[in-house]
C-alpha cells in the first residue's frame, strides 16, 4: 500500500514539473514573437546628442563682427550659419549658410574682411581642392540671384596652366590676391581677384 502511494505521489510531482516547463517554454515563445531582439548589444544603434559651436571674428577696424555657427547633426553632417553684425545694425543678419560632410567644412581666413567691411571671403575645405568663395555682409546678391562668387572655378576656367596655392587677403576695397604656382610645381604669379567686374589681373610681383 506504501509502494503504491510513493508511486502516485512520485506521478504527480513529474506530471507538475513538465506542465510548468510547457508553460515557461510556450511564455517565451510569445515574447520573442512580440518583441524582436538585437543580434547583439553593439548592434543597437545608440542616440547621438548634436553638438553646437560658435566663433566670433571681429574686423580690424572693430566696427564689424563675424559669427560663425556650427551645429554638428546627429546624421554626422555638419550646419555652418555665418552672420554679421555692424556697428550701427542693432541685430545681427544671415549671410551664408553651408550643410555638408565635416571634411568639407568653412574655415574662416585671418584676412576675412575687405579694408571696407563690406565683403568677406571663405575657405571651404575639399580633399580634392579647396574653394574660396566671397559674400557680402549686407545679406544681398553678389552677383544675379547667387548670394555667393566662387573663386575657384572661375579662375581655372581662363588658367589652365596654374594651380591655386592660397588666397591670402586683401590688396583693396574689391581686389582679393590669389596666390599660384605653375602645374610642374614652379612658383607662380599673384593675381588679383576684382569683385567689381569679377575677372582676374596677373600681377607682375608675387604676394607672399
Amino acid at each position: 500500500m506504501e509502494k503504491r502511494r510513493s508511486k502516485l505521489f512520485l506521478t504527480f510531482i513529474l506530471t507538475g514539473t513538465f506542465l510548468l516547463a510547457g508553460l515557461v517554454f510556450s511564455g517565451s515563445l510569445r515574447v520573442q514573437k512580440g518583441s524582436p531582439q538585437p543580434e547583439s548589444f553593439a548592434s543597437t544603434e545608440m542616440p547621438v546628442d548634436e553638438k553646437e559651436t560658435t566663433v566670433d571674428v571681429i574686423s580690424p577696424n572693430e566696427k564689424a563682427t563675424l559669427t560663425m555657427k556650427g551645429l554638428k547633426k546627429a546624421d554626422g553632417t555638419l550646419k555652418q550659419t555665418f552672420f554679421i553684425s555692424l556697428d550701427l545694425a542693432k541685430e545681427s543678419i544671415e549671410i551664408y549658410a553651408h550643410e555638408s560632410n565635416p571634411s568639407y567644412q568653412t574655415l574662416i581666413p585671418y584676412n576675412t574682411f575687405s579694408p571696407d567691411n563690406k565683403y568677406i571671403f571663405l575657405k571651404i575645405e575639399d580633399p580634392e581642392r579647396a574653394q574660396y568663395i566671397v559674400v557680402r555682409t549686407d545679406g544681398k546678391n553678389i552677383k544675379g540671384e547667387e548670394k555667393s562668387v566662387e573663386i575657384t572655378s572661375l579662375f581655372y576656367e581662363k588658367y589652365e596652366e596654374f594651380v591655386i596655392t592660397d588666397v591670402t587677403g586683401w590688396g583693396g576695397y574689391s581686389l582679393i590676391v590669389v596666390n599660384t604656382n605653375y602645374k610642374d610645381g614652379k612658383i607662380g604669379p599673384s593675381f588679383w581677384f576684382d569683385l567689381s567686374n569679377f575677372s582676374f589681373i596677373q600681377l607682375s610681383n608675387r604676394f607672399n
